[in-house]
């Protein structure tokens, strides 16, 4: 059996944090979370669950908060982009001495799928 640490931050979270379709549909919870950003921007994100499928669940956040999280994201994608960029440019004189069923094994890739999607692209 294995045991994990739970602390007591991460219990208040989800005690006051994660809430379910009935708690914002028969309270007065949603209000209270769009209160909590009208006048400032805050840091605090509220999940929620779909009571009968636990795999419908989303998150509430302030809208200059998640404005925030997206720049930040974008920025790590466009430094990802420009890194491979110059890896492709550094790389681009050497030999391609692995061979294409190595690549396809390694990645697991489904031939099929590859050959399906090459047709397609042809058509268009």
């Amino acid at each position: 059996m294995r045991m994990t640490t739970t602390r007591s931050d991460v219990l208040k979270f989800v005690k006051d944090n994660v809430l379910n379709i009935s708690d914002l549909t028969r309270t007065s919870k949603l209000a209270e979370i769009l209160e909590l950003y009208a006048d400032k921007t805050s840091d605090e994100l509220f999940v929620v669950q779909n009571t009968r499928n636990k795999n419908g669940r989303a998150v509430i956040a302030n809208l200059e908060f998640f404005e925030e999280l997206l720049s930040y994201k974008e920025a790590v994608d466009e430094a990802i982009d420009q890194t491979m960029y110059q890896i492709a440019l550094e790389r681009k004189d050497e030999p391609a001495d692995i061979a294409l069923a190595q690549v396809i094994a390694e990645l697991g890739l489904d031939v099929n799928r590859i050959a399906h999607l090459s047709e397609v692209v042809e058509d268009e």
